[in-house]
Order: structure tokens, then C-alpha cells, then sequence
């Protein structure tokens, strides 16, 4: 609270919400306003500090635990993970959240020796991208906007990601056959439904069938992980081949980047993600 004498004005609930808005849109227009004014890192620097962090992210409990349910749900389908698809991680050279989710992504990548690690934003800059590269993962060419198709054992690693590339991974792969190789870390299928029990989409008609284990947020440093869960879908849990009425397509859902599903309103000032 500011020390000005102004904030103990007595103010009418209209001026108070007026204020907050405006409050609100100046962090909106500072947040970006960092993201593209913030500098490009230097990769010599920053590529072993991401690489000190990666060791660090290995060595957490939540990692090790997070591996060790998705080794249980590994076991069900008798085959080893052969790829990862991860989507929506953000600037992760110039955000703090994101590059620890980064560090997540090569951990897991390392941990089962994935040779096929894809990544995509829109948001990615050139050298992010290289960073990408020199931690063996590749950028996709294109936006897939959540339409991949599961043809191995895949992990899709999407954090608080829009509800539409959830639901458009699971219309990808909306096979009986297809399903069980579909590996996802997101937002909790239990707590996005809660809303939209009304609504005929495939997380909402899935939820019932998938095993979802909470992946809890224990991690030293606070909301990096929050209400992210592993979802699978084994193949006894799904309906029948022939229930027409379940394996019938919704359509695709068109991604709205205004619908991403933020922690906290990160406040980016302050953030010194440029090589120290």
C-alpha cells in the first residue's frame, strides 16, 4: 500500500473499480512491455546456468516423485516413453516460472533418454530457440495448436496452458486405440471440469475414463508447478469400440491465447534472467 495520502480518500465503489481496472491494465502493458524489451541473453552464459539448474531440478523431490507416477502409469502399457511434445512453456530465458519448467522438460528428457523432444510458442525468440537446440530438443515449424497425433508413447507437457490445447490433443488421438499412448501433464481434467460439467467437449466426456494423478506442488520454489496433474488413459478404463455416442469427434477448439491459465499475475519486473 502506497504511503501517498491519496489511497485513505474515501472513493465510490464506481471510482474504486475504475481504478482497479486501469490498475490492471498498466500491469498487462508493463508485463509485455518487459517480455519485448527484455534483452536477449548471452548464450555462453546462460546455457550453463540453465544446465546448473537442470542438475538441481533432477536432484528435487518433486521431480523424483513426479518420475516415479509416470513410471507406474509407463507400466500399464508395457512399453518405454519415445517422445515429448511440450507446448505453451513461455520465455523461459526471460521468465522465472517458465525456466524452470524448462529445466523440467530436459530433466524428463534425460531421465528416459527421449530422443524426439519437440517444443513450441509462438512467443520463443531466436535465441531461446537455440537454446532449445543445444539441449538436444527441436523446435516444431509450425503451430500445431494442440492437433498431434500420439503414434508412440508420448508425453505432452503443457503448463497452464489454454483449455483448447487440451482438449485438441485429446481430439488428435481420439481412438481407443490411440488414447493409451497419450501422456499429459496439465492442468487438473478434475478441477477444469468442475465449470463446464454442462458442456460436450472431450476433457469433459474423458474425465471419467482417465486416471489422473496430482502432481504435488512441493517444489523449493513456490506456483512454478501449481495444479498441474499426469493424466492417462488406460485402455481398459475407456468405453467400448463400438460406443458410437463417446468416440463420435466434438469439433476442435480454437486456441485463445487471453485464456491461459496463470498462477498468479507473475509481476516480471524485478526478474533477472540475463546471465549473472
Amino acid at each position: 500500500m502506497s504511503n501517498s495520502g491519496q489511497d485513505f480518500q474515501v472513493v465510490t465503489r464506481k471510482k474504486w473499480m475504475a481504478r482497479k481496472c486501469l490498475r490492471r491494465r498498466d500491469r498487462h502493458k508493463s508485463e509485455s512491455d518487459y517480455l519485448n524489451d527484455c534483452p536477449d541473453v548471452d548464450l555462453k552464459k546462460f546455457q550453463p546456468r540453465l544446465e546448473n539448474l537442470c542438475t538441481e531440478m533432477c536432484q528435487s523431490d518433486y521431480f523424483l516423485v513426479a518420475m516415479e507416477a509416470l513410471q507406474q502409469q509407463l507400466e500399464g502399457i508395457k512399453k518405454p516413453l519415445e517422445r515429448i511434445v511440450c507446448l505453451g512453456l513461455g520465455p523461459f530465458s526471460r521468465t522465472y516460472h517458465a525456466l524452470h519448467q524448462a529445466a523440467f522438460v530436459i530433466g524428463l528428457q534425460r531421465h528416459h533418454k527421449i530422443k524426439e523432444t519437440l517444443y513450441f510458442d509462438p512467443v520463443f525468440r531466436d535465441s531461446e530457440m537455440e537454446l532449445i537446440r543445444l539441449f538436444d530438443g527441436c523446435v516444431m515449424g509450425e503451430d500445431c495448436a494442440g492437433k498431434h497425433e500420439a503414434e508412440v508413447p508420448t508425453l505432452y507437457y503443457l503448463p497452464h496452458c489454454p483449455y483448447a490445447l487440451m482438449h485438441n490433443i485429446l481430439w488428435s488421438n481420439w481412438k481407443r486405440e490411440t488414447l493409451p499412448n497419450v501422456f499429459l501433464i496439465s492442468n487438473s481434467f478434475e478441477m477444469l471440469t468442475m465449470t463446464r460439467r454442462s458442456q460436450d467437449d472431450h476433457i469433459t466426456r474423458i474425465v471419467e475414463h482417465c486416471t489422473e494423478t496430482p502432481l504435488e506442488d512441493d517444489y523449493e520454489h513456490h506456483n512454478v508447478f501449481n495444479d498441474l496433474s499426469l493424466h492417462t488413459f488406460p485402455k481398459e478404463s475407456l468405453p467400448a469400440s463400438d460406443d458410437e455416442s463417446f468416440w463420435t469427434r466434438c469439433a476442435p477448439l480454437k486456441v485463445n491465447e487471453d485464456e491461459l491459465i496463470t498462477e498468479t499475475e507473475t509481476s516480471f519486473a524485478g526478474l533477472k534472467l540475463e546471465s549473472e
